[in-house]
């Protein structure tokens, strides 16, 4: 759809994902993706009164994290074109085989759909549907993508920031994430300083271009229902990135403490179990802690009792939401203030 030829109001559109061969995984609770099936990612255009910037807004590229889908289905009916100048693109599912099998990836190819880039129109299902996000995100000036934690934890609020690489768009890209909000802004000098293979994500990819990107995370994944505090959280983003891209009028809502670290240079700790067992925590997530405050316990046979506590003072930005856990696994992650 060419968007210049429209005038303002809200439209929907489907962009077909052509038939991508047959599913190797078993559907928890579906069996509409057969052999051969077709797949539609749905799209809201939002087209203001007024001229203005373009705004892409994501959510569900990893199916099983569903607080981003949720934000974008409320706040399509919260936005009124007439109030808007420019256009904002929503896309709630971006990966729609992935969100009905609640899968990271897909029941197609179980390529993370984050590490596919720029995708084609022929081929994997994942690279089809990259192909399609990609398309749609470079019309924009800013692409936001929502996440969670994977399955298995939570992420208090925080907004993964590409970095600047000379072109000003990471400088940008950092104005914009503040205004988004969150606890923690999290910004490297360079693509490798994340701990994962961020390259490829669309934000990413977009201040390579010239264009600003933001990657903000909260809540828990592994599907479940939405979690209204997160789902509020990305709504006001999105409202306060608007804003300071001058396409909504009004005054950008602060929330979280919006402290900017460098990945590899903030201090937070990772606490581990020794023991394994099951996991009994005494805080949540976005609580501030003290050193060797009492965070958590790992009820094992026949080890028993194994105390978790605070390594340094500061803030619960992630925590696991299993019980059971594996020797040595991951619990919970403080930053410091």
């Amino acid at each position: 759809m060419n968007s210049k030829n429209l005038k303002p109001g809200k439209y929907y559109e489907k962009h077909n994902i052509p038939p991508v061969g047959t599913h190797n995984t078993i559907p928890p609770f579906s069996t509409k993706m057969k052999s051969g099936v077709e797949v539609d990612i749905d799209v809201i255009r939002i087209i203001g009164q007024q001229a203005g910037p373009t705004l892409y807004v994501g959510g569900g590229i990893h199916g099983d994290e569903i607080n981003g889908v949720e934000a974008i289905l409320r706040l399509q009916d919260q936005i009124d074109f007439n109030d808007v100048k420019g256009e904002l693109i929503l896309v709630p599912v971006q990966n729609p085989a992935g969100y009905v099998f609640r899968s990271r990836s897909n029941p197609y190819d179980p390529i993370d759909p984050d590490w596919v880039h720029p995708g084609s129109p022929t081929g994997a299902y994942s690279k089809r549907m990259k192909y399609i996000l990609n398309t749609l995100a470079s019309e924009a000036d800013c692409v936001i993508d929502m996440h969670t934690a994977g399955r298995g934890g939570s992420n208090n609020p925080m907004a993964y920031t590409p970095p600047e690489i000379g072109n000003g768009a990471g400088k940008r890209s950092l104005e914009l994430s503040i205004a988004f909000g969150g606890d923690r802004i999290i910004q490297g000098d360079n693509e490798e300083d994340y701990g994962w293979p961020v390259q490829l994500a669309m934000p990413f990819v977009a201040v390579r271009e010239g264009r600003a990107g933001i990657y903000p995370e909260a809540g828990q994944g592994g599907s479940g229902l939405p979690e209204d505090e997160y789902v509020e959280y990305f709504i006001t983003g999105v409202l306060n990135v608007m804003k300071a891209m001058g396409m909504l009028d009004g005054e950008i809502v602060d929330q979280g403490e919006r402290v900017v670290v460098d990945p590899l240079e903030d201090g937070t700790k990772t606490v581990r179990t020794v023991n394994g067992g099951i996991f009994n925590p005494v805080v949540d997530n976005g609580d501030s802690v003290k050193k060797g405050q009492l965070l958590a316990e790992v009820h094992s046979i026949p080890k028993g009792i194994e105390e978790i506590k605070a390594p340094i003072d500061g803030l619960v930005i992630f925590i696991r939401t299993y019980g059971p856990i594996e020797e040595g696994g991951r619990l919970i992650s403080i930053s410091p203030p």
